[in-house]
């Protein structure tokens, strides 16, 4: 087994290369050179996340799986035969996590030395599952303890509750973790079912970057994946429901222990599937519409603080999936009606008169500067490729795309995605005697 032909990935205005080998095996391998920096950053991704709960591999019977599968596997996976592999990591020098998104798990370490030894250590743990009758029972309570944690976050349930709000059908209504009666229906079989059709190389990431030699570092990524055997994926087929364009809900209010209520409303967007270099320009014309009305620029922003309807915690986002996203507008608020009112006249006025020119040009350049200074952080960098990679779409790209971006994208996108038909609010409110 060995590497195919080298692939450089280059951005001349971020002057920033990605250096691509696909194994032999399946897996793409990419590393980026940061002369000079002291860190060393890898991550082994896959593209296994909470919405892939009903799938089918090469032609195989549809598996449909509980809620919170994908994250319960990224923590089965630390917990080898030889011990835990975050414990190993920490006596060794370097710091570990992992993560578990929408569409996306993500193993990773940093360190400042012995890279080559900590590099060994994560690509072999992912790859060494351990499902026990005993482990998986055990970390269902572990993981119990955890869920119930995020239902007393206030943050968490005014999210997921607008989620629900907005999606009918979609798996991304869904917590990440779950639910405890979901995770109860785990088995170590049913992970094992999940781990080998998503954590094959193909639908896999390993992606370094830092101060280190390059063909070392494929060297040795070489002789690890060269260890076993692999057959091929063959056709991987995620399954999602139909979703409609409509709203699930247009309210949801729940009551909960906190001295200030919290707001957040939401915009839904349904394509279908639009391929990477759509898709990116729907992500930034988003982002950069979003910041145009709710910014804290914006005379509108600082008209709700002067009016004490908002604070530092108001803001607003947009989230881009293969087939689906949602804009989210709000933050904790003594005034939920006003400032809902409020956002509504100010989309509605946008709407009517249209996008600023000027404000547009110059949100852009601020938008490409931050953009350029998030590639100082190897975390940011090595963590948003591969997410990105998911979604068709390269990272150095980006750039490229935000030179392109014009004021059309910005209004038709406003007038197709903003519309008060298919906004929902999420209301978190104290309960009685708990206000402030």
């Amino acid at each position: 087994m060995s590497f195919g032909p080298e692939t450089a990935i280059t951005n001349e205005t971020l002057q920033e290369t990605v250096h691509l080998r696909r194994h032999s095996c399946g897996l793409p391998v990419y590393f980026c050179e940061k002369p000079g920096f002291q860190k060393r950053y890898a991550c082994f991704a896959t593209h296994f996340g909470s919405i892939d709960s009903k799938f089918s591999r090469g032609g195989r019977p549809t598996v449909e799986v509980p809620d919170g599968v994908a994250h319960f596997l990224e923590h089965k996976l630390f917990e080898g035969p030889d011990g835990n592999a975050m414990e190993e990591f920490s006596k060794s020098g370097a710091a570990s996590n992992a993560y578990t998104s929408f569409n996306t798990t993500n193993y990773l370490f940093s360190c400042a030395e012995g890279f080559p030894g900590h590099l060994e250590r994560l690509v072999r743990f992912v790859q060494q599952p351990h499902f026990t009758e005993e482990n998986v029972e055990k970390e269902k309570g572990i993981i119990g303890q955890e869920i119930r944690m995020y239902e007393d976050s206030a943050g968490w349930r005014v999210y997921f509750n607008l989620l629900e709000s907005l999606y009918r059908n979609h798996p991304v209504r869904k917590d990440i973790a779950g639910t405890v009666e979901s995770i109860a229906g785990i088995t170590p079989e049913l992970l094992m079912t999940c781990y080998e059709t998503f954590y094959h190389p193909e639908n896999m990431i390993l992606f370094a970057i830092g101060d280190e030699d390059r063909e070392g570092y494929f060297e040795l990524v070489d002789r690890i994946l060269s260890e076993r055997e692999w057959e091929p994926l063959g056709r991987l087929d995620r399954v999602f429901p139909e979703e409609p364009v409509e709203i699930a809900d247009r309210r949801r209010e729940e009551r909960m222990v906190v001295s200030m209520p919290r707001l957040l409303m939401g915009f839904k967007d349904v394509h279908p599937g639009l391929p990477g270099k759509d898709l990116l320009t729907r992500e930034l014309s988003a982002d950069i519409l979003l910041e145009l009305i709710f910014g804290q620029a914006t005379a509108f922003h600082q008209s709700l603080y002067e009016s004490q309807l908002i604070d530092d915690g108001f803001g607003a986002s947009h989230s881009a999936m293969a087939d689906v996203g949602h804009s989210m507008i709000g933050g904790e608020t003594p005034h939920p009606e006003r400032l809902e009112e409020a956002v509504l006249r100010e989309i509605e006025r946008v709407r009517r008169d249209g996008i600023d020119s000027e404000g547009f040009e110059r949100q852009k350049r601020a938008i490409m500067g931050s953009f350029i200074r998030y590639f100082n952080s190897l975390e940011f960098t090595a963590n948003h490729y591969c997410s990105y990679q998911f979604l068709g779409i390269d990272l150095l790209g980006i750039i490229d795309g935000l030179h392109a971006l014009e004021l059309s994208d910005l209004q038709r996108l406003c007038d197709e995605h903003l519309d008060p038909s298919r906004v929902a609010t999420s209301l978190i409110l104290p309960k009685e005697g708990t206000a402030a």
